[in-house]
């Protein structure tokens, strides 16, 4: 009983305080011009930190939005700069592994949910599943390089087999020399990929750039991979080429889903694989 009275009194206490306050408070700023400005300053000052303090709060909670929509643009971007860089090829005649190609793809932005990058067997979920067109065995990239392709859509969600998985294998071609490989990941360090099969003959320097070949259903062509960092001779007649993955997969946020839109003609003409027997 005393501790809820005690409770009572130091209740009206504070009210009682912030009343004499205010009435104080009124009273200075009518007593001169100079007092009444001061006190303008003052409310001023806290109103602009409460009024910023609110505006970063509502900037952090839209940020998701903004994303979303940059993601959009970038996207659409994307489908135009392959236009772009066709149209180019087409008129300065250009030599094009797939001349056109690029132009065969739809591009849905997605965000990455989780990821992995220390197994041998590495896996990506991202944000998006068959209600926003995503399928299985779509491509999935990004500005830097390939991330890999999906191994199963969910409504909203879709699981990706990471590029970093010892059983994916992707084509690619080293730029200099135009010779085709294939790139495979040997479970080691997850900043780089071996290109394999690549002729003793090929002159192949450190700093050369590997691209995706274009000879797949599910990715464009000329997509970057990353850089020549070192060779080792396998079997006395082929290269293994280490190359350095442009994409730093432990900071992977953003990707894109590469939609090929007449992958289902392709997959009536070879049976649902290309002639190596893997879609990728």
């Amino acid at each position: 009983m005393d501790n809820r009275k005690a409770y009572i009194i130091y209740i009206i206490n504070c009210i009682v305080f912030i009343a004499l306050e205010a009435v104080a408070l009124t009273m200075v700023s009518r007593s001169s011009v100079v007092q009444r400005s001061e006190f303008m300053k003052a409310a001023s000052a806290v109103s602009n930190t409460l009024s910023g303090a609110t505006g970063s709060v509502t900037g952090y909670f839209s940020l998701g939005r903004v994303n979303d929509r940059l993601a959009q643009e970038n996207a659409a971007l994307r489908i135009e700069n392959d236009r772009l860089r066709t149209a180019l090829e087409q008129t300065v005649g250009v030599d094009s592994l797939l001349a056109g190609d690029s132009l065969l793809f739809d591009y849905i932005p997605a965000s990455v949910v989780s990821n992995s990058t220390d197994r041998l067997h590495n896996i990506i979920i991202i944000n998006k599943g068959t209600r926003d067109g995503v399928r299985e065995d779509m491509g999935v990239i990004t500005d830097r390089g390939i991330v890999g392709y999906v191994l199963s859509a969910g409504e909203k969600y879709s699981k990706v087999s990471s590029v970093l998985d010892i059983d994916n294998m992707v084509s690619a071609i080293h730029r200099k020399t135009n010779t085709f490989g294939v790139l495979q990941w040997n479970g080691e360090h997850a900043g780089e990929i071996i290109l394999h099969d690549i002729p003793v003959h090929t002159e192949i320097d450190e700093g050369d750039t590997v691209v995706s070949s274009g000879y797949s259903l599910i990715y464009p062509a000329g997509l970057p991979v990353g850089t020549v960092s070192g060779k080792e001779l396998r079997d006395g007649i082929n290269y293994d080429v280490t190359v350095t993955l442009y994409e730093n997969f432990s900071k992977l946020r953003h990707v894109y889903v590469a939609v090929r839109k007449d992958i289902d003609q392709l997959l009536e003409l070879t049976g649902g694989t290309d002639e190596g027997g893997d879609r990728r």
